[in-house]
């Protein structure tokens, strides 16, 4: 009996893990949950990190600058070079640059070595989250894609509602130093299935020069304008979100004078319904098609938006603020589905420039809240920015269109 030669063998395995897209949901729900999970759990253990330095507190907000700023500039690169060599070369090298980065963060001796530790896991998150959304785009068929999206997407807020408090209550038990190892472990965990469930075959034919190859992929991206109409529906749809949210706390306070105590239980009630939203939308998603579901999560997201800035107690503005993080939670993995679907050799690529122009849009979000509070002293007018953002996404997704 002769036996069959190894790439036949090796065809056949691929064949079948495609045919599971469920375990590329699993595995890259996971890394998403430690992605976002390590993105935001600085903001609450900021001030012991920098009290453990010496610094101030007012550069608490340079340690997730440096994280966002290492995942949108390099981001696209990696998606690329994704395209170009397979997605499993980008995503085991991008975990491993992603533990490496969040572990030395709790080794930190000062403040410079973890702004530089910080940008080195913002790198490896953003090789990872492209191609993630990559192959669980490319396991699902045209009626599936937004709802597998979804699935993933969801764990970024859970992230928020789960991680982040754990991570307080750990950096408080036994240091915020473990806050960053145990997110470490867990990702280098993950090593060994991703190795596995990857592709591993290019979407791009193979040219000599790869830098050559990867600069005409992203070149060829940009200029398209249904891929820039994406990223611009991106950047004002998180935008919208984080305009507000950078400074929810602060718009409670000085609202409502809510304690400490108080915005843990909305934020943790708030993300849990956000999270919720995700999950089950992702059937209408599915039902419906992306830009028709965008303006339904709009409609609501403005309605929210508005009422919790506007509402005249705080109960009312509570609630608002549910309809709100529904609407928004909900709607991103609408844009993720239109950025899988706009150009299949490109996939990687295209995933990576609207992952950066999501984290590109916090920090301009940021930086414009604070400058906008300074000036007017209102919160009010941040939830009327975030209600016009998403007024504007929702009449720019009209341009789009969807395919298989």
């Amino acid at each position: 009996m002769t036996s069959r030669p190894d790439s036949a063998v090796q065809q056949d395995e691929t064949a079948l893990v495609r045919r599971r897209p469920g375990v590329a949901i699993a595995v890259g729900g996971v890394l998403a949950f430690l992605v976002g999970s390590d993105s935001m759990v600085v903001a609450p253990i900021a001030p012991a990190m920098l009290s453990h330095w010496g610094t101030g507190i007012a550069a608490a907000s340079l340690l997730i600058s440096a994280y966002a700023l290492g995942y949108a500039m390099t981001s696209p690169v990696f998606g690329a070079m994704a395209d170009r060599t397979g997605r499993r070369r980008v995503a085991v090298s991008g975990i491993v640059v992603f533990a490496v980065g969040t572990a030395l963060t709790g080794f930190a001796p000062g403040f410079g070595f973890a702004l530089a530790s910080r940008a080195v896991a913002g790198i490896g998150a953003g090789s990872i989250m492209p191609v993630v959304f990559g192959e669980v785009s490319a396991r699902s068929t045209q009626q599936t894609r937004g709802a597998n999206i979804g699935l993933v997407t969801s764990l970024m807020p859970l992230s928020t509602v789960l991680g982040v408090p754990l991570g307080a209550l750990l950096a408080s038990a036994v240091g915020w130093q473990w806050v960053f190892h145990v997110i470490a472990i867990p990702a280098l965990v993950c090593l060994v299935p991703a190795a596995r469930i990857f592709e591993g075959m290019p979407q791009q034919p193979s040219e000599p020069r790869a830098s050559s190859a990867i600069s005409k992929l992203l070149a060829t991206t940009v200029t398209n304008p249904l891929v820039l109409l994406v990223f611009a529906c991106t950047f004002l749809w998180t935008g919208g979100q984080a305009v507000l949210f950078t400074s929810i706390g602060a718009f409670y306070h000085t609202r409502f004078a809510v304690s400490t105590a108080g915005m843990s239980g909305i934020v943790f009630a708030v993300g849990i319904a956000g999270t919720l939203a995700s999950v089950f939308g992702s059937r209408l998603l599915a039902r419906c098609g992306a830009r028709t579901y965008l303006v339904i999560c709009g409609v609501i997201a403005i309605a929210g938006v508005l009422t919790m800035v506007l509402a005249p107690g705080l109960q009312l503005s509570v609630l608002g603020n549910f309809v709100w993080s529904v609407g928004v939670v909900a709607g991103t993995p609408a844009l993720t589905t239109l950025a899988a679907t706009l150009d299949p050799r490109a996939q990687g690529t295209v995933l990576a420039l609207n992952g950066s122009a999501q984290y590109l849009a916090q920090f301009a979000a940021a930086s414009v809240a604070a400058l906008v509070v300074a000036l007017t002293h209102n919160y009010t007018v941040l939830g009327l920015i975030a209600a016009a953002l998403a007024l504007t996404t929702v009449f720019t997704s009209r341009r789009l269109k969807e395919r298989a």
